[in-house]
């Protein structure tokens, strides 16, 4: 058994039998050893427990073994299984990780230690599902920084770490190779990973030069099922009531691409210096195609309402619009970092160089909108019972025939290309002096790092309504299946984007659109630049059963973004301004950790911090989207401040058994000028619109309890050998207030009030299984202008199964079952008895081969 998936641990057989019971009789001699193979998930979590037990501060680990255990795709989805972890998802995969509920913009993310930006067009917020695990050896979840690590983490900071070559013993080279089906698309893809790592002899020195690769590829075709219902005022007999405003039915089919690859070259010069060059390229394709029915219930007019029960007249034709859509996103980043450290005769020097680059690119994005002819229609609605349920009626009697593509002709084709750049050039300096004067137990640390940003983001959306005369019944396609409905007939998205290539010259901007178009074009882009310079001195104090790190770091921030203002004038008619923005601000960071080891299986860790957050680029540049046929603006907002956050936390952690561990701490977070999303729909410079932008709420702060338990049941009794346990619960009490609704408290967005992950797994030298589950509850999205538009994400409990069967020491066969419990994604507006979105995915399988050779 290589050492990738065995530790081999030494163990008296006296202990050995004490545990198990075993008589005297049976017992060998006190000084016989035996050889304990310890493989699979053990050995991941083994690996990962010696991480967080020598770690200075506050940080949790998965290891690469451990992430192959859970049903994983993507680094995202493996965060999640630590404490304090949730995420959220995009169909059905997880996305975006937040720390101890705090918003996924406000951790960093770094690969290798080298900080990487985002494709996304304005968010902070890393994708963490276009990282592959196969791309991983080790991941950290840094929750309290000390003061030598960047200080914009209010949440934390979240490191993939690829492998050493000289962390193996031998040459190695391993292989994973599967199938995986969607139940929903009842399509089947594939998955594969290489990698290689080896210790070769260069420069006429022995063994001093190591190499690590590897390539991965993961392909999954699913798809889901959605339905977006909208509520609001309308009038009914002079009197404002809430009702149901718009309903959108949405199927989507993707085929989803990673590519991910690495390599890394480590050179030991000698036995004081060490050079190397780290590289990560990850690659990003998503095909999508969207069928969409709207029903715009507010073109009609209420004639009853009892606040459950809603009849509407009179819906025009063109109230029914079905439409299909297509795109591919492409989304690509690349991370490469040169650096070497040196062990000096009194010090210790390491440096580094980094350079991050990372895009998004969707450039035929095109959706053909098409309008219903003929009769207007009645409809009956049931709302305030979850998803609102509507029939429509002709005649007094139901509609039949509505969704025939028949009746259904082109009213414009809308095109939104986006181009996103995020590039950075990093770098950091440290020296390190043990024995700081005279002194044994103290070392000082100080360095100098700076980051340099420049984003720019190109979003134009282009509304051709001159074309030609088509019906949608020339696109009809077989009937997709829908689980919330009727979807009505198919809509074949391939051929109708040939018909529009095809026939490209017969689509254009109408003329009274084309200033608006050139408007549309331009309001949405910004290039901003960012540039972060910081210094830090640290000291650490090693006694003997007590470690201090004091120090604090200085963080320069200048920030300058050119966008453009929307502006209406007092005929309604939009144009646009250029605008150019900038702010320069420093910040003092200080930061006090203790850890304490009272017992030789108890350590105790405590923190004071101070750290911030810098707005996104989407909130702090000059710019907007606006949306006519829905009447909504989305804004930035250049005069805001950055968050500022104090910390406390204090952690106790009991070790126990060959891999046990039972964990529990306390926290707190105190956050100044916390930024949110507020709507409104009282704008004067907007009127009528509901119009989104993010502002600085008064105060907020987030209180949390985390507890993490594992275990090896054979520590209990020798019956239960090889089965593994493991439990983690966190649970939050965070309020946020916010001046535009003056004397009330919210939730932080995005923190959920409890987060859990559970394992049952069981081991021996043949199988290795794993049943785990994971959950998080409710949590605050947005905030609207009362209660009736808080936007709010519904509980998430998701069950997963992996199994693997060793044929020998170098093969497995390997089966996955993702989200067994079919777990759908929910949003709800003000209260759980009106959905504002439902989604489902359904449960996905895998099987395949793992090996080495």
């Amino acid at each position: 058994m290589s050492n990738s998936h065995a530790f081999t641990y030494r163990k008296l057989l006296i202990a050995m039998l004490a545990v198990s019971g075993a008589s005297g009789a049976n017992a060998q001699s006190s000084g016989e050893m035996e050889e304990i193979l310890v493989f699979g998930q053990r050995a991941a979590q083994n690996k990962a427990l010696d991480e967080y037990r020598r770690a200075n501060s506050i940080t949790n680990y998965i290891a690469a073994d451990d992430m192959g255990q859970f049903v994983d795709q993507n680094v995202a989805e493996s965060l999640q299984r630590l404490p304090g972890i949730s995420i959220t998802r995009d169909q059905g995969e997880g996305r975006f990780v937040s720390v101890r509920g705090i918003d996924a913009g406000l951790s960093t993310v770094t690969i290798n230690g080298v900080r990487i930006g985002t494709p996304e067009d304005g968010s902070r917020a890393v994708p963490l599902d276009v990282i592959p695990t196969g791309s991983v050896d080790l991941l950290e979840v840094t929750k309290v920084p000390t003061p030598d690590m960047p200080g914009d983490a209010i949440g934390g900071a979240v490191n993939v770490r690829s492998a050493s070559a000289f962390d193996r013993d031998e040459r190695q080279v391993s292989y994973r190779v599967q199938g995986t089906y969607n139940e929903l698309s009842g399509e089947t893809s594939p998955k594969g990973q290489l990698d290689f790592s080896d210790v070769f002899s260069a420069f006429g020195g022995t063994e001093n030069l190591g190499v690590t690769f590897g390539v991965n590829y993961t392909e999954r075709s699913m798809e889901s099922d959605n339905i977006e219902p909208l509520y609001d005022f309308m009038d009914f007999n002079g009197e404002d009531v809430f009702t149901l405003l718009e309903v959108n039915e949405r199927k989507y089919a993707l085929t989803r691409e990673r590519i991910g690859m690495n390599l890394n070259l480590e050179y030991q010069a000698n036995d004081q210096t060490r050079l190397y060059a780290n590289t990560v390229y990850s690659e990003f394709t998503d095909a999508e195609s969207r069928q969409r029915n709207v029903f715009v219930f507010e073109d009609g007019t209420i004639t009853s309402y009892d606040g459950t029960n809603v009849t509407y007249a009179d819906l025009p034709e063109d109230s029914f619009r079905r439409r299909i859509r297509f795109r591919t996103k492409e989304q690509d980043t690349l991370a490469f970092n040169v650096g070497a450290e040196h062990a000096l005769r009194a010090w210790t020097l390491d440096y580094n160089v980094g350079i991050s680059t990372t895009k998004e690119r969707v450039l035929d994005e095109k959706e053909g909108r098409f309008e219903k002819t003929g009769n207007e229609l009645d409809a009956n609605v049931v709302i305030g019972q979850g998803i609102a349920r509507y029939t429509f009626l002709e005649n007094g009697s139901p509609a039949v025939g509505y969704l025939d593509n028949a009746i259904y002709e082109i009213d414009r084709v809308v095109i939104e290309p986006i181009l996103v750049d995020d590039d950075e050039v990093n770098f950091q300096l440290n020296m390190e002096v043990p024995y700081a004067f005279g002194m044994e137990s103290l070392t000082l640390k100080a360095g100098l790092d700076g980051r340099y940003k420049d984003k720019t983001t190109d979003i134009s959306e282009i509304e051709e309504r001159i074309t030609p005369d088509v019906m949608l019944s020339q696109f009809t396609s077989a009937a997709p299946s829908y689980g919330l409905g009727n979807l009505g007939q198919g809509i074949d998205a391939r051929g109708f984007m040939n018909y529009y290539n095809q026939n490209r010259n017969q689509f254009a901007v109408r003329p009274q659109d084309r200033d608006e178009t050139l408007v549309l074009n331009t309001v949405n882009d910004f290039d901003a630049e960012e540039d972060v310079t910081a210094a830090y001195l640290m000291g650490t104090w090693a006694l003997d059963r007590l470690q201090v790190i004091a120090g604090a770091r200085v963080e320069r921030t200048s920030y300058s973004a050119d966008g453009n203002q929307l502006v209406f004038d007092e005929n309604e008619n939009l144009s646009v301004n250029a605008r150019s923005v900038s702010s320069d601000y420093s910040n003092l960071l200080p930061g006090l950790h203790l850890r304490y080891e009272p017992l030789d299986n108890l350590v105790v860790r405590a923190a004071w911090s101070n750290t911030i957050a810098r707005p996104n680029f989407n909130d702090i540049s000059p710019r907007s989207q606006i949306n006519r046929e829905s009447l909504e603006i989305d804004m930035g907002n250049p005069d805001l401040d950055p968050y500022e956050s104090s910390n406390l936390d204090l952690l106790a952690d009991w070790y126990y058994g060959e891999s046990g561990v039972i964990s529990a701490g306390v926290f707190y977070k105190d956050i100044d000028d916390y930024i949110v999303e507020f709507t409104t729909r009282n704008s004067t410079a907007f009127n009528g619109y509901d119009v989104t932008m993010p502002i600085n709420g008064t105060k907020a702060s987030v209180t949390g309890v985390e507890f993490n338990a594992q275990q090896g049941l054979d520590v209990i009794n020798a019956q239960l050998s090889g089965l593994l346990v493991g439990l983690n619960l966190t649970v939050l009490d965070t309020e946020l207030n916010v001046a535009e609704r003056a004397n009330e408290n919210f939730m932080l967005p995005q923190a959920a009030e409890r987060s859990a992950n559970a394992y049952l797994g069981f081991e021996n030298e043949r199988l290795s299984t794993r049943l785990s589950i994971t959950h998080r509850d409710e949590y605050l999205e947005e905030i609207g202008d009362d209660t009736r538009f808080d936007i709010y994400v519904a509980p998430h409990t998701q069950v997963d199964l992996t199994a693997a069967y060793r044929i020998s020491d170098q093969l497995e066969v390997v089966a996955e079952l993702t989200n067994l419990t079919d777990e759908p994604l929910e949003l709800y507006q003000g209260s759980k008895a009106y959905t504002f979105q439902f989604e489902e995915y359904g449960p996905t399988f895998a099987v395949g081969l793992k090996g080495r050779f």
